[in-house]
């Protein structure tokens, strides 16, 4: 592996998950474990609480699990303001902020909309702080998205668990909008990330793995195997990420 190249996992997951796999990683330490036996430096991390039950309790519950620790920054679990059952969207924005930390959202899951009538307080505190929002395709469709980025061009957003047949949504999109960004390890278009690289640039592309539901071997190796540069590879594999999380002004 290139030493020269940092790994900052956009998405990996601690808590037990009700539909459990035995073996599975659940804890802070195993999730550890796995970074460095992988060579993974750091990585953006949620709780299946937050994702799967309470929000409010799994935003809690990670970041007491994050104290002292140097290598996970917290993703957080957002939810529409209107019935307050979290914090005030300023609030919220300034501490994930501070934390270098990211929100993301589970309209089905969670039942809301994203449209701006629902969200748009709360994506107007999250752009004005810079703090990314991370959202799974599977929660939303690419019209939502289109609407997203164009009411609040300054807000970065991350999409996740995409398909190999992505190419002709994204592309008119990247073509339009600077502040969309896609997770590399379901992206699985035959040279697609050369693809993107060479019409967008690398900045469009950031590592994610997926823990512990996805395999690490496969998302490392799209990357270090791609007909790129080596700053290219460096770019998606964690440089992107450190500046969308505020790195450069920690």
């Amino acid at each position: 592996m290139n030493a020269d190249i940092e790994f900052f996992d956009c998405n990996a997951r601690i808590g037990r998950p009700t539909v459990f796999r035995a073996g599975q990683i659940t804890t802070k330490a195993e999730l550890l474990a796995e970074m460095d036996s992988t060579g993974i430096d750091r990585a953006l991390i949620y709780h299946t609480l937050g994702a799967e039950w309470s929000p409010f309790d799994g935003n809690h519950a990670l970041l007491a699990e994050m104290e002292g620790e140097d290598r996970l920054f917290p993703c957080l679990v957002g939810l529409p303001v209107g019935t307050g059952e979290m914090p005030d969207a300023d609030a919220l924005a300034a501490q994930v902020r501070a934390r270098c930390g990211a929100v993301r959202f589970y309209p089905k899951d969670h039942s809301f909309s994203l449209a701006d009538w629902s969200m748009g307080s709360t994506f107007e505190a999250l752009t004005a702080q810079r703090v990314p929002v991370i959202i799974d395709i599977n929660q939303t469709n690419w019209d939502e998205i289109s609407q997203i980025l164009g009411a609040h061009s300054n807000l970065p957003l991350i999409v996740l668990n995409t398909y190999y047949r992505v190419d002709r949504f994204l592309y008119p999109l990247w073509e339009t909008h600077d502040n969309l960004y896609l997770e590399t390890t379901t992206y699985q278009t035959y040279r697609g990330i050369e693809s993107v690289c060479g019409r967008f640039g690398p900045q469009r592309l950031v590592f994610g793995t997926n823990l512990p539901e996805l395999e690490v071997g496969g998302a490392i190796s799209a990357i270090l195997y791609a007909d790129i540069s080596d700053e290219a590879k460096a770019a998606i594999a964690g440089g992107t990420l450190k500046r969308l999380l505020g790195f450069d002004e920690a």
